[in-house]
């Protein structure tokens, strides 16, 4: 029951998130703040993993994509995915953040490649799209395959 409850959390988190992101290009550290909150409640009623696992998992990937952003002056991911992510990590552990992390990418590049196809003189390299959507299909997609 805590299980859902905290998929059905994160997804509202990332619902509002997409809205902010497709609108505005911006990821309020509220949405983030209140995903870690209710991560942090509910592993505290419940861990099926070892309490390390959500721990390691969210810093590790923050601070991987924390580089990379950095790194690549936020060309390839944002600061606000960034923290999405970690707070994926963070509350669902590392499995279920795999399975998002890959599955967003993949439904991005899918997006992108049917975006290519109808407008191929538009869209290039260095064409930029928000990416939250991507990360709460990948996180509905884990709920529904998971827990449903």
């Amino acid at each position: 029951m805590i299980e859902h409850a905290l998929y059905l959390i994160l997804i509202g988190l990332l619902i509002a998130a997409t809205v902010t992101d497709l609108k505005h290009r911006l990821i309020y550290d509220r949405f983030v703040v209140i995903g870690l909150v209710a991560a942090v409640i509910a592993r505290l009623i419940t861990r099926p993993e070892p309490w390390w696992n959500y721990l390691l998992t969210g810093i590790v990937v923050f601070l991987i994509l924390y580089v990379i952003a950095v790194v690549t002056d936020e060309r390839s991911i944002g600061g606000g995915d960034v923290k999405l992510f970690g707070m994926l990590g963070l509350a669902l552990g590392f499995k279920p953040f795999l399975f998002i992390f890959f599955s967003s990418h993949l439904l991005a590049a899918v997006y992108l490649l049917i975006l290519k196809l109808v407008r191929w003189k538009t869209v290039g390299r260095k064409t930029e799209f928000p990416f939250a959507p991507f990360i709460l299909l990948g996180t509905v997609l884990t709920y529904a395959l998971t827990k449903l």
